[in-house]
């Protein structure tokens, strides 16, 4: 009887220490490296149509190779507007000599948001991109100043004829801009597709995305900055629920962790970095 009772206490205990520890050792062995995920749930995955063994470590290049494209795209696009935008203001005769300083600063960057990009440190790439954010702000600023202090000088007409000129300029970049955005995202959702993953919310927020186009281009050619605000922070919340339902499907099934809210979501303003 005794015996009996220590083989059922052995037992016990074998079982509450293989309880407590597998979760633990789950938690280490399990990485966003697809090599190390088992072989059963990269085969059935999320999306029930199974043979997806080894496709989410290509599946995650592809889509970071088109975000990262998007990303240098988004920052040409910037120093482009820049560079019109200095054009247009100092052919009305004014001095911007401070403004090209800031642009020079920006296009220095390229390397360093390059380097970012290829490095893959998240850490690293939200620094550069922060940067280069703080950099196109700086940059409007810099040309409202120098229209400002010296809109004396020049009548009504002339301003109100540099207005329209900076007016269109935005708008050039704004349509380009928007447009690569759905472009890059359609790749991206496309991506996930062709992996067997569910992409009908993600496509879903991009035809939000989509809609809100000819709003926001009314309200910046109206300079209705509230109405401009508006589309952004749709578009944001759109592009951050498009992100999650995509990645929560490898990130919380696969690693038990939600997609975090994306901070970096491409802005729609030219003058206000690329983003993300």
């Amino acid at each position: 009887m005794q015996r009996t009772t220590l083989v059922i206490g052995c037992v016990i205990c074998l079982c509450l220490c293989a309880f407590a520890v597998t979760p633990a050792m789950a938690k280490n062995v399990i990485s966003p490296q697809a090599d190390k995920l088992s072989d059963h749930k990269l085969d059935t995955g999320v999306s029930g149509k199974g043979a997806l063994k080894n496709a989410d470590e290509q599946l995650i290049n592809s889509t970071c190779a088109a975000t990262n494209a998007f990303r240098m795209q988004q920052f040409n696009d910037s120093v482009s507007w820049g560079e019109e935008m200095i054009a247009t203001v100092s052919s009305s005769g004014y001095d911007t000599a401070k403004a090209e300083a800031v642009l020079a600063q920006l296009i220095g960057q390229e390397d360093s948001l390059r380097g970012a990009l290829e490095s893959c440190n998240q850490g690293q790439i939200s620094s550069v991109m922060a940067k280069n954010d703080a950099l196109t702000k700086q940059l409007r600023m810099s040309l409202n100043n120098c229209v400002r202090i010296n809109g004396t000088e020049n009548g009504t007409m002339e301003m109100n004829q540099l207005r329209e000129n900076c007016t269109a300029v935005d708008a050039q970049y704004l349509e380009l801009r928007y447009n690569e955005r759905l472009m890059y995202g359609q790749e991206i959702i496309d991506t996930f597709n062709a992996s067997g993953y569910d992409t009908t919310t993600a496509g879903e927020q991009l035809g939000i995305i989509g809609a809100n186009n000819r709003t926001f281009m009314n309200a910046t050619e109206d300079g209705d900055r509230p109405a401009v605000n508006t589309v952004l922070n749709e578009n944001k919340k759109a592009w951050n629920t498009g992100k999650r339902s995509l990645w929560e499907q490898i990130r919380y099934l696969f690693f038990g962790e939600a997609a975090p809210e994306d901070a970096s979501a491409p802005s729609d303003d030219p003058g206000t970095g690329e983003g993300a």
